[in-house]
C-alpha cells in the first residue's frame, strides 16, 4: 500500500507514534517474507537454510501475536547472524535507524527548495532577525528588500546574494544566513522492498534513510545493487555489504524530491558453512569469487582446513561436487545456488609419542627420526626414584589400527643389556611405579585417644609415633594397660597352633613423656592398638522430671543404684495438684552395636508375622497402624505393602513408655516397682485427671467424665456403643501411667478392666477378610478337573 504522509505537518508526538507504527509493521512483514524465501530455497539442500526456516517461522508467529512484542523479538534476533541471509537483519535493528541528522551546521552545498526556511540574523549597528520561507515560485521576501530568487541554488550562493541585497539597507551591520526548518521531499521505493511505496522524508535524507523507512529489501530483494533513479537516470548504486563489511556508506547520496529507489531481485546467492566464522547465506555479484565469499563470512576459523573448500554446485539435471584448492579461490567464480563447505583440520598426529607414569615430565613429545625408549625417557627428564625397573609397557597401534601392548625390562634396556626399542607414531610408553605393585598397608588405633582411626603404614613407624598421630590420650584413658594386637604371619605357627594373634601390653605415660624403650616398638602392617578407659568410668547420666513436681527439671544420676523414689525426693516431692497414679516414665534405650543388629533381625521377623495364622486373614488394626486400606486385589498386594510399611519400625522404636505405679513406689521405696534410673529417663506426673477417653470401633469416640465405680460397658454406651466391626472380646484399657489391661473370660463370663481417671478404652477392629479371587482361567481349570474326575469315577462304577 502506497504511503503519502507529509511529516512536516505532524507534531512531535505524532511523529513518534508514526515511527513506532512503522517499526512494528516492518518487523512483522520482514520476518514473514524471510520465512517465505526459505521455502523457495529449500531445494538447495542446505542444512543452514532449514535452520533458518524454523527460526523465521517462529519469529513470524510471534510477530502476528503482538506488534509491540515484535520490536523486542527483532532486537534479540538481530544480535547475532547465523544461518540467515547476510544483512537481512540490518534494517530491523532498533539501535540502528539511519535517521538523518537535523541538528547540524548548514551544509553549504544544500540546494534550497519550496518551503525551506532561512534564518537571517542582522547584528552590530542594527538588530534584526528574519525567518522567510521559500515560496512555491522559489522566492523569499525580506522587509525593505525586493523578492530574492533562491530555489534551486545552494545555501552558499544564496548567502552571498542576501548579503549583497541587505548591505545597503543595513550598512555596517554583520549579516549571517543559516538554514531553519527544512522542507519535506517525496521519495518512491519500488521493486523488491519490504514496504514499497511513496515516502515523505526530510530534505536531508539519504538513500539509507529511505531504505530504513521502507524496511529494506524483502526476501528476494538485492542488497548489493540498489539503484537511485533521478529524472530517469541512475545516479547511484548502493551496496549494503560495503557498509556491513567495511563501514563505508558508498554512494549514500542525498536524495532529492521525486527520486526513486529501485530494488531489483537478487542475481546470485551462495551459502558457506563449516570451519568459518560467519556461516550463512550470502549475496554475490556477477564475477565475484570464492575468496570474496570467505571474506564475507569473516574468514576461516582457527581449526579450518584451508587447503581445499568443497562446493556443491547445481546443474540442470542434478548437482556436482567441486573441490576448490586454496590457490584457486581467487579465480573460482561463484554461481547462484552454490553451497560451500570448509572442513576442519584432522585430529590425527603425524609425529606424536606419549610417556606417562614415573618420569619427571610426563606428556606428549615429537617423534624424531631414530627416537627410542631411552631417548624419550631422557626428554622426559629421566625416571623418578620409584620407577619399577623390571617391567614397562608400550601401547602401540598396528598398521590396521588394532591396538597391541609391548612389555619390556626397563632396567635392562637402560643398562644396555637388552636392545633399545625404536618408537613409532602414536606410541604411548607407560613407566609403572613400585607402589603400583605393593599392597596398601595400614595400622589402626582405637579407644581413649583424641583421634582414633586407621593410618597409612610407613616403614620404621613405632608405637609412640602412632600415639602422636592419634593426638594423644583422653583424660579418662587407662594408659597402664595399652594393648598392641598383631596378626601372626608365620605359616608354621599358624599351621601348628590355634593362635591367630599376639597381644603385647604396655604401660605408658598419659602426658606422653615416654621413657626410652617404653613405646619404641616397631609396628607392622595390620597392627592394632587399643587404649581402654579407666575401669568403672561412665559419662554423666541425667533424668528429667516434669509435671506436678515441686522442683521440676533435669537431675544427674549419682549412682547405678539410684531409683525413681530417690530422684523425686531430691526434687521435693509432688505439688498439691499432682496425680501420682497417672504418672509414667518415658525411657530411651541406648543401643549398642550388638543390640542394633538384634533389633534389626527381630524387625524382619515381625514383618513376616504380620499375617495371621489363617492365610486369608490380616489384623485390621495392624493395617490401620501401617496406614493401609484393605484392598480388593487380594492378599498378595497387602503382603507386598507390608514389606514396605513403617509400622514395624514404629513398634521397635528405641523410645517407649514404661508403666509405673508411683503411689506404691513412694509408699515402699526400694521395692520391686521402684526401678533403677537410666540415662535419658523422663518422668511425668500429671495433674489430677477427670475424664476417660473411649476410642476405636465405637459409634462416637469421645471423652467421658470419670465416675468412680462406673463399668466399662457404661462408658462405651455413652460413646454410642460398638460398631459392627468392633472386636468386643479384645477390648482393653490403657491407664494414664502407661500400663494396659485386657478383657478376660472365665466360664464364658467377660470381666472388663476397672477404670481410673485418665484411662483410655480401646475397642479394636475385627480382622479383615482378604481373599485371592480366582481368574477365569483358574476357574475353568478347576471345573475341568472336577468333570474329568467325575467321568472317571462313573466309568469305574459301571464296570
Amino acid at each position: 500500500m502506497a504511503q503519502n504522509i507529509d511529516l512536516s505537518k505532524l507534531s512531535p508526538e505524532q511523529l513518534a507514534a508514526y515511527k513506532k507504527y512503522k517499526d512494528g509493521n516492518a518487523g512483522a512483514v520482514t520476518n514473514t517474507q524471510q520465512a517465505e524465501v526459505v521455502d523457495r530455497n529449500v531445494n538447495n539442500g542446505q542444512e543452514d537454510i532449514d535452520e533458518l526456516r524454523d527460526t523465521q517461522k517462529k519469529a513470524s508467529n510471534k510477530a502476528n501475536e503482538s506488534n509491540f512484542a515484535n520490536q523486542n523479538q527483532k532486537s534479540e534476533k538481530s544480535k547475532t547472524f547465523s544461518g540467515g541471509i547476510f544483512g537481512s537483519y540490518l534494517f530491523d535493528k532498533q539501535n540502528l535507524t539511519f535517521e538523518p541528522k537535523l541538528n547540524i551546521p548548514t551544509p553549504p552545498n544544500y540546494i534550497l527548495g519550496t518551503y525551506d526556511e532561512l534564518i537571517i540574523d542582522v547584528s552590530g549597528m542594527y538588530e534584526a532577525n528574519f525567518k522567510p520561507k521559500v515560496s512555491p515560485e522559489g522566492y523569499i521576501r525580506v522587509p525593505n528588500a525586493s523578492p530574492i530568487k533562491v530555489s534551486g541554488q545552494t545555501v552558499e550562493n544564496v548567502t552571498r546574494i542576501i548579503k549583497s541585497r541587505l548591505v545597503g539597507i543595513y550598512p555596517g551591520a554583520q549579516i549571517n544566513v543559516s538554514l531553519g526548518s527544512i522542507r519535506s521531499i517525496r521519495v518512491t521505493v519500488v521493486g523488491e522492498a519490504t514496504r514499497p511505496g511513496t515516502y515523505t522524508l526530510p530534505s536531508l535524507a539519504t538513500a539509507f534513510n529511505a531504505l530504513y523507512a521502507c524496511g529494506g529489501p524483502d526476501s528476494i530483494g538485492t542488497m548489493r545493487d540498489i539503484k537511485v533513479v533521478r529524472r530517469g537516470k541512475v545516479v547511484a548504486n548502493v551496496d549494503v555489504y560495503g557498509f556491513l563489511l567495511d563501514g563505508a556508506l558508498t554512494n549514500n547520496i542525498a536524495l532529492q524530491d521525486e527520486d526513486v529507489i529501485k530494488i531489483d531481485p537478487y542475481k546470485a546467492r551462495v551459502s558457506i558453512s563449516g570451519a568459518i566464522k560467519r556461516e550463512g547465506l550470502f549475496e554475490a555479484l556477477p564475477g565475484e569469487t570464492l575468496q570474496q565469499l570467505v571474506r564475507f563470512a569473516g574468514g576461516y576459523s582457527d581449526n579450518a582446513n584451508k587447503s581445499v573448500i568443497t562446493t556443491i554446485r547445481l546443474k540442470n539435471n542434478g548437482k556436482t561436487v567441486v573441490d576448490v584448492p586454496e590457490n584457486q579461490l581467487a579465480i573460482f567464480k561463484l554461481q547462484s545456488g552454490d553451497s560451500c563447505y570448509v572442513a576442519t583440520t584432522s585430529k590425527i598426529f603425524d609425529n606424536r609419542v606419549d610417556i606417562t607414569g614415573s618420569v619427571y615430565r610426563p606428556g606428549t613429545y615429537a617423534l624424531e627420526t631414530g627416537m627410542t625408549v631411552k631417548k624419550l625417557i631422557e626428554k622426559a627428564n629421566g625416571l623418578k626414584e620409584d620407577a619399577f625397573m623390571n617391567m614397562a609397557f608400550i601401547n602401540r597401534k598396528q598398521a590396521n589400527q588394532i591396538p597391541e601392548i609391548l612389555g619390556f625390562n626397563l632396567g635392562e634396556v637402560l643398562k644396555g643389556a637388552a636392545e633399545d626399542i625404536l618408537l613409532q607414531k602414536d606410541d604411548s610408553v607407560m613407566i609403572t611405579s613400585l607402589f603400583d605393585y605393593r599392597e596398601e598397608k595400614s595400622i589402626s588405633i582405637s579407644g581413649a585417644v583424641l583421634m582414633p582411626g586407621t593410618f597409612k603404614f610407613v616403614e620404621n613407624i613405632t608405637l609412640k609415633d602412632l600415639i602422636f598421630k592419634a593426638k594423644g590420650f583422653t583424660e579418662m584413658a587407662n594408659t597402664d594397660s595399652v594393648e598392641l594386637v598383631r596378626i601372626i604371619k608365620d605359616p608354621d605357627r599358624l599351621m601348628n597352633t590355634t593362635d591367630k594373634t599376639i597381644v603385647y601390653k604396655f604401660s605408658l605415660d598419659k602426658e606422653l613423656s615416654f621413657k626410652k624403650g617404653s613405646a619404641d616398638m616397631l609396628l607392622e602392617n595390620g597392627d592394632k592398638v587399643i587404649v581402654r578407659t579407666i575401669s568403672g568410668y561412665e559419662e554423666t547420666r541425667t533424668v528429667k522430671l516434669e509435671g506436678e513436681i515441686l522442683q521440676p527439671g533435669e537431675y544427674s544420676v549419682t549412682s547405678k543404684s539410684e531409683r525413681i523414689s530417690d530422684v523425686i525426693k531430691r526434687a521435693g516431692g509432688f505439688t498439691q495438684y499432682a496425680y501420682p497414679a497417672g504418672a509414667f516414665l518415658i525411657r530411651t534405650e541406648k543401643e549398642t552395636g550388638v543390640q542394633q543388629k538384634l533389633n534389626q533381625i527381630t524387625k524382619e521377623n515381625a514383618k513376616k508375622l504380620y499375617q495371621n495364622k489363617n492365610d486369608n486373614k490380616v489384623d485390621a488394626t495392624m493395617l490401620k497402624t501401617a496406614g493401609i486400606a484393605a484392598p480388593a486385589e487380594g492378599l498378595d498386594s497387602i503382603q507386598n505393602t507390608f514389606s514396605k510399611s513403617k509400622s514395624v519400625d514404629k513398634v521397635f522404636k528405641s523410645q517407649g513408655i514404661v508403666g509405673i505405679n508411683l503411689v506404691e513406689i513412694m509408699k515402699h521405696p526400694g521395692g520391686k516397682d521402684d526401678f533403677f534410673l537410666e540415662d535419658g529417663d523422663d518422668i511425668f506426673v500429671p495433674r489430677e485427671l477427670q475424664t476417660v477417653r473411649v476410642m476405636g470401633e465405637v459409634l462416637f469416640p469421645t471423652y467421658v467424665g470419670y465416675q468412680p465405680g462406673m463399668s466399662l460397658k457404661k462408658y462405651i454406651h455413652r460413646a454410642g456403643g460398638f460398631t459392627e466391626q468392633a472386636l468386643k472380646k479384645k477390648v482393653f484399657v490403657l491407664y494414664a501411667n502407661g500400663t494396659a489391661r485386657s478383657t478376660t473370660r472365665f466360664l464364658g463370663i467377660k470381666f472388663y478392666p476397672k477404670l481410673q481417671p485418665g484411662a483410655r478404652i480401646v475397642v479394636p477392629e475385627k480382622p479383615t477378610e482378604v481373599k485371592n479371587p480366582l481368574t477365569a482361567g483358574e476357574t475353568v481349570g478347576i471345573l475341568t478337573s472336577i468333570t474329568s474326575a467325575m467321568v472317571l469315577i462313573y466309568s469305574v462304577v459301571k464296570r
